[in-house]
């Protein structure tokens, strides 16, 4: 199955909505979570060195001025302990990212990634920002 067609598939079998960002060339899923609250998880291709597709998924948690930085360590343990997605930098924002082979992409493998970035997001997110629904 195409990821393009399997994106589409996983938004209607999962109920999340599903917005296509032509300026960005990505996909924004809305994923719903428990309390009411929503996570935004971004899709888009790139090509790695070998020109195979790829699938970038990430999920913003906050701006960098309001993320606790200050060490290091505990950052890259997370980076380690963590099964779907690692913190990044992107445009000023802190965000959970996960590359993902593009061709050979499943229903679940895909479907478990954004479920667990959502809720991993969401739950840092809630951290720094409280009840604020940030992202």
């Amino acid at each position: 199955m195409d990821i393009d067609e399997l994106i589409h598939k996983l938004a209607d079998d999962r109920g999340w909505a599903l917005l296509y960002l032509k300026d960005e060339d990505a996909y924004r899923l809305t994923v719903s979570l428990p309390e009411e609250r929503f996570q935004d998880v971004y899709v888009n291709f790139r090509r790695d060195e070998e020109e195979w597709y790829v699938a970038t998924l990430w999920t913003v948690i906050s701006s960098v001025d309001d993320f606790n930085l200050t060490q290091p360590k505990e950052l890259l343990a997370f980076n380690w302990r963590s099964m779907y997605g690692s913190l990044a930098i992107r445009d000023g924002e802190v965000v959970l990212v996960h590359n993902q082979l593009a061709d050979d992409a499943d229903w679940n493998e895909i479907a478990r990634t954004v479920q667990h970035m959502a809720r991993t997001a969401d739950g840092i997110e809630k951290e720094i920002y409280g009840d604020l629904d940030e992202n």
